[in-house]
C-alpha cells in the first residue's frame, strides 16, 4: 500500500504516482507546479521519495503554502440532472385530442432503462364508452426534457381505433408533461403525474 507522510501545518494535497509497469501504461495523474516542464513540455516526476523504492507505488505531497494565492482556474461543473424524471413518476394522467373528441388517457410507464423507456398507453372516450389500451417505447432527451413515444402492440384495441404516438415536453420540476399526437388529425395532450 501507499504510504505518506504529514508534513508540518502547510496544506497537503496528494497525488498518486504509480509505476508504468505496474498499469502498463504512462504515468498516473499528476499535479504539476508553475514552471514543472522539462525540456519537451513534459511534466518533470519528482524523486523517488526517502524510503522508497524506485519503481513503488508511492503518493506524492504538494505542498502549498499558508495564506498562498488560490488557483485562478476554480470552475466546478454544474451538478448534473437527476437521471429520467420518468423514472419517478410512474403513471401520467389527463387526456388528449384526436377525431372522435376530448379523450381521457393514462400514460403508464412500465420501464425506464437510462433515456429509453417503456409505456402502456390507456385511453376511455367518455361519450361513447369506447376505451383502448397499446404499448409504447421511447426515448427521454435530458438536455430539452423532451418525450418521443412511438405506438407499438395494442393489448385492446376497440374497431376504428389507430394508435398514434406522442411527441412532449417534460416540465423541470414535473408537474407537466405536455405536446402534440403524432397523427394529422389530432391535437394537445396534457398530462399530469397521478397522485
Amino acid at each position: 500500500m501507499s504510504h505518506a507522510k504529514a508534513l508540518g501545518s502547510a496544506v497537503l494535497v496528494a497525488v498518486v504516482v504509480m509505476s508504468a509497469s505496474l498499469l502498463g501504461c504512462g504515468a498516473a495523474p499528476y499535479v504539476e507546479a508553475e514552471g514543472s516542464r522539462g525540456a519537451r513540455g513534459a511534466p518533470e516526476m519528482p524523486e523517488t521519495p526517502p524510503g522508497y523504492a524506485a519503481g513503488e507505488p508511492a503518493v506524492v505531497v504538494v505542498l502549498q503554502e499558508p495564506g498562498a494565492e488560490p488557483p485562478t482556474d476554480t470552475w466546478i461543473p454544474e451538478e448534473p440532472r437527476e437521471g429520467n424524471p420518468l423514472a419517478q413518476v410512474r403513471a401520467w394522467r389527463g387526456d388528449y385530442d384526436c377525431p372522435q373528441g376530448n379523450t381521457e388517457m393514462t400514460l403508464h410507464i412500465l420501464g425506464v432503462r437510462g433515456n429509453h423507456l417503456s409505456a402502456l398507453f390507456a385511453f376511455h372516450h367518455v361519450p361513447t364508452g369506447v376505451e383502448g389500451r397499446y404499448l409504447m417505447a421511447g426515448r427521454f432527451d435530458p438536455e430539452t426534457y423532451r418525450v418521443t413515444l412511438t405506438p407499438g402492440a395494442w393489448i385492446v384495441q376497440p374497431e376504428d381505433y389507430v394508435s398514434v404516438g406522442m411527441q412532449g415536453d417534460l416540465s423541470e420540476d414535473g408537474s407537466l408533461f405536455a405536446g402534440r399526437m403524432d397523427h394529422p388529425l389530432c391535437g394537445a395532450f396534457r398530462l399530469r403525474p397521478a397522485r
